[in-house]
């Protein structure tokens, strides 16, 4: 993932802009750290890592999205390349 997925998009990190000079230093890495763990921002990233993590915990119990989707993969996998097998989820 991108850093325009995980800030811009999820709302679940911050940017270096160090790596645009191609140098991300100490000091910002210790900046951002304490924004995260220290301001009204950082409450509000955590607060959005931990609805993303319930929301793939939920995904991957039985029963959801994510299980059923995996394993389609799983069938069609073992079917192979161009076989047409009907699949009840």
């Amino acid at each position: 993932m991108n850093k325009v997925v995980m800030v811009e998009e999820y709302g679940v990190g911050v940017e270096m802009v160090g790596w645009q000079q191609g140098l991300v230093t100490a000091e910002e890495v210790e900046a951002k750290v304490r924004l995260v763990m220290e301001s009204e921002k950082g409450e509000q990233l955590r607060a959005q890592v931990m609805a993303h993590k319930e929301a793939a915990d939920m995904a991957w119990k039985d029963g959801g999205s994510s299980r059923a989707a995996f394993g389609k993969f799983l069938v069609d996998v073992h079917a192979g390349p161009g076989a047409s097998t009907p699949l009840n989820y």
